[in-house]
C-alpha cells in the first residue's frame, strides 16, 4: 500500500501543475485534464509492472477523483454539468489503461 501514497502524491502534484491550465469548463477540457493526470500515473504503474502497483494506481485514481468531487460539492464549488461525471470516470479508466500498456511496452523493450 506504500505505492498508493506515492501515487496520491503524484496525482496531487500533477493536479497543482495542470489546474490553472485547464480552468475553463467543458467536456473536452475535462478529458484533456484527465489525460494530463491519469496517463502519467498509468505509465508509471505499467512501467513498474507489479500487480500491487497496478491495483494501487487504480485505487489512487478512483479515490482521488471521488475526493475531488466531494471537496467540490462540500465547498459549494459549482460543477458545470453532472453529466460530465460519468465521462470523467470513463476517461480516467481509458487513460490509465493506455498509460499502463505503454509503460509495460517500454519496460519490455529495455
Amino acid at each position: 500500500m506504500n505505492s498508493f501514497w506515492r501515487y496520491q502524491l503524484l496525482l496531487g502534484l500533477l493536479f497543482v501543475v495542470w489546474i490553472d491550465f485547464f480552468t475553463s469548463g467543458g467536456l473536452f477540457n475535462q478529458v484533456a485534464f484527465n489525460f494530463a493526470l491519469f496517463y502519467p500515473l498509468g505509465y508509471l504503474a505499467g512501467y513498474r509492472r507489479h500487480f500491487e502497483d497496478l491495483r494501487s494506481a487504480y485505487l489512487a485514481a478512483f479515490s482521488f477523483n471521488l475526493l475531488s468531487y466531494l471537496i467540490a460539492y462540500i465547498g459549494e464549488i459549482p460543477i458545470e454539468s453532472w453529466t460530465i461525471v460519468p465521462v470523467d470516470f470513463i476517461s480516467l479508466i481509458i487513460f490509465l489503461k493506455i498509460g499502463t500498456i505503454i509503460g509495460q511496452r517500454v519496460k519490455s523493450n529495455e
